[in-house]
């Protein structure tokens, strides 16, 4: 699969002399990263899959319809959003804020970029992770997306992931928080082909001291084999919520890996499965806990149905030097069906020994007797399917803290839920 990318061509045509130097060292990487490859991906076949569906790894630059063709797709419901298609930032079609800069990595000037390369491509997972590798060496165009000190924006920015190609397509994001701000995004992935189509997602977020970031992620992705990888630093004091919900798609593999470098750091990861018609969906995560007085806390739960997997691997990190670490890790599924399947492995590795730690799985059908008291109190058989499905799923939702947000994903669960509900 490496000989599928056309370095040559590849680095002829990106005029950054660093850019160009880091994508020749993630390609001479990248046969180390397939080392990783049999255990990280023992329960999802995504490269065997994608060598059958496509030639070549490298993206198709053109577009199945003018860049004014999109605008009809873009929510009236955002006060400020970034459009990206095919995974080229479309700032004609985007609304961006005034305070805070975003920008194509390409457009930045001499100073600014000599900035962003102090982050750009430092903290992402490329050597361990061969999809990975194949983002740094395929991405167009980096989008640089940084908010100074002392800001809070207290709107949400959507960030619109659009895809119509069936060639892959390849997005490259590196977002900074300076000290003492705060900001959120909520980033929607949607396929817009009829084709089988693969998009590779990578982001590299680096927290500053006192800093906060709240990420919500929707997957919707029907034919579409998607990889997504998000890489967070946090600095002293940084707070971070990351939510993650997916639904459809061939195969959705997300990794979500989180350095907590400094004291007193907080990061809360949830997210929620719904999985039918033969999907599968992967959820990898890491928290690494360098130092001392920080807490994670994780909780996934998947309900799947009609022959498809669901996949969660959960590892926490809890170094030597990190005492007083508080770290919890949940994950609960439901199967529907008898054809349904799930793969679950929390692990935690700690060699401090003043901490608090603590992982569990569970894996289970529909709770019967719940069943039986809601029907004997009148409620037909698919409202109780229902009553519980929801109550299943909003112990995730519950965590978010914008009221809009929150709304609007608990209506997406609720049309979701009601394709998975037979009774």
């Amino acid at each position: 699969m490496i000989d599928t990318i056309n370095l040559k061509k590849i680095l002829s045509e990106e005029k950054d002399s660093k850019v160009r130097e880091m994508k020749s060292s993630a390609y001479e990487g990248m046969a180390s990263s397939l080392l990783n490859y049999k255990e990280e991906y023992k329960y999802t076949p995504l490269l065997r899959k994608i060598e059958k569906k496509f030639n070549s790894l490298s993206p198709e630059k053109s577009l199945n319809k003018k860049i004014k063709d999109y605008k009809g797709l873009i929510p009236q419901s955002e006060k400020f959003y970034l459009f990206i298609l095919n995974g080229n930032y479309q700032e004609s079609l985007s609304n961006k804020p005034d305070n805070i800069l975003v920008s194509k990595y390409s457009k930045l000037s001499i100073k600014q970029k000599e900035e962003f390369s102090k982050s750009y491509s430092k903290y992402d997972d490329s050597k361990s992770d061969f999809f990975s590798s194949a983002n740094t060496i395929n991405h167009d165009d980096c989008l640089i997306i940084r908010i100074e000190r002392n800001k809070a924006l207290k709107e949400n920015i959507a960030i619109i992931n659009l895809i119509d190609s069936s060639q892959p397509t390849y997005f490259r994001k590196c977002i900074i928080v300076e000290k003492n701000s705060e900001i959120s995004f909520s980033e929607e992935f949607i396929n817009s082909t009829n084709n089988i189509s693969f998009s590779n997602t990578v982001s590299e977020i680096f927290l500053d001291e006192n800093s906060k970031l709240n990420y919500y992620s929707v997957q919707n992705m029907n034919k579409n084999y998607h990889f997504n990888s998000i890489n967070v630093l946090q600095k002293s004091n940084s707070t971070s919520n990351f939510h993650t919900y997916s639904f459809t798609g061939e195969i959705i593999r997300n990794n979500l890996n989180i350095k907590l470098e400094d004291k007193n750091c907080y990061a809360n990861m949830y997210g929620f499965y719904a999985v039918k018609k033969n999907s599968l969906i992967d959820n990898h995560t890491s928290v690494d806990h360098m130092d001392e007085n920080s807490i994670s806390n994780e909780h996934y739960k998947g309900i799947i149905d009609e022959g498809s997997n669901g996949v969660f691997n959960g590892k926490i990190f809890v170094r030597q030097k990190a005492q007083k670490t508080n770290a919890f890790q949940s994950n609960n599924n439901i199967l529907l069906s008898d054809n349904a399947k799930v793969n679950t492995k929390p692990q935690l590795e700690i060699w401090a020994d003043d901490v608090k730690c603590s992982h569990g799985c569970t894996v289970g059908q529909l709770d019967e007797e719940a069943l039986f008291y809601l029907m004997s109190r009148g409620i037909s058989k698919k409202d109780s399917i229902s009553l519980l499905l929801s109550a299943f799923s909003s112990e995730i939702t519950e965590k978010i803290e914008d009221e809009k947000i929150k709304e609007k994903y608990e209506n997406m669960i609720l049309t979701e839920l009601e394709g998975l509900n037979h009774g």
